[in-house]
């Protein structure tokens, strides 16, 4: 007899995660049990995603984490989840699942109007400094004044990112993800700000968080008709010699499996593949496709 339950104890899930050989190393606000006889068999760990909410004006929620002993017990946990999400007029579920968890990544193929938006390839290597010739242009932290250009700058720069792939989102506001993101690490979020400028015009732009031991490349966009010229090379050599990047133990890089061009940059620069992963929206009250 199984039963779904709400709140599990961090201990519980931290117990059943060991069993399986996982860690709890994400951040979650509400958690959903799968029990048979009292016995914890699937866990499933969520958040309101409050940001993206606000910006697409729709209510958003992000899976966290998703395990369970068997298939079976996955999906019937999913299911009763997204029963719930139908209820209380969800918009957009989105759930990221290790590539190589192909029962899970099934399960969620199943669900009704369920989308795969795409796929990240997370990379990573330590601090180091690079041989390099002075490029043609300025690296320099951004002043006030270049807020809007690089915000402008971000506009059609991700298009190979989740929200673009979505066919129930719109490409203006995929846009404007990006832009309020890229805004709101000008404005603090953000541990270290980069811009390319030529002849006082921006070209390009990098920024990366500060996360314990881990820098991370947060976003990075070049100008159109500068692509080739090197850019994101030295934005990223910039970031990785950055003092405050090298008291780091590592710098992180994500991006989509099918960016080759990205993908080929980062491992020339020394990153190597870690993760990946692949990445759905679910639209309960969509119905099937």
């Amino acid at each position: 007899m199984y039963t779904v339950k709400e709140n599990v104890t961090k201990e519980a899930i931290e117990n059943f995660l060991q069993s399986r050989q996982l860690t709890l190393d994400v951040p979650y606000q509400f958690s959903l049990g799968l029990f048979e006889n009292s016995r914890l068999q699937g866990v499933l760990l969520y958040e309101d995603s409050l940001w993206e909410s606000q910006m697409l004006q729709k209510k958003v929620m992000n899976v966290k984490l998703l395990a369970a002993n068997s298939a079976g017990q996955l999906k019937r946990l999913f299911e009763a989840f997204y029963s719930v999400r139908q209820m209380d007029e969800t918009d957009f579920i989105f759930v990221r699942v290790p590539a190589e968890d192909i029962g899970a990544a099934h399960v969620i193929q199943q669900q009704p109007s369920s989308y795969f938006v795409g796929s990240l390839l997370k990379l990573a290597k330590p601090p180091s400094f690079y041989d390099k010739t002075a490029p043609f242009f300025e690296l320099v932290p951004p002043e006030p004044g270049d807020t809007e250009a690089i915000c402008e700058l971000a506009r059609d720069s991700f298009t190979k990112s989740r929200y673009f792939q979505d066919p129930h989102l719109s490409r203006e506001a995929a846009n404007k993800i990006f832009q309020e993101w890229t805004r709101n690490n000008l404005n603090g979020r953000a541990a270290i700000n980069i811009a390319a400028k030529h002849n006082g015009e921006v070209i390009g732009y990098l920024q990366g968080l500060s996360r314990d031991d881990e820098c991370i490349l947060d976003l990075m966009a070049v100008k159109p008709g500068f692509e080739g010229k090197r850019i994101a090379f030295h934005l990223l050599a910039n970031l990785i010699e950055q003092p405050e990047t090298q008291k780091h133990k590592t710098v992180t890089a994500g991006t989509q499996l099918h960016n080759v061009r990205a993908i080929r940059l980062y491992e020339r620069m020394g990153f190597t593949a870690e993760q990946s992963y692949y990445y759905y929206h679910i639209w309960p009250g969509k119905g099937e496709k």
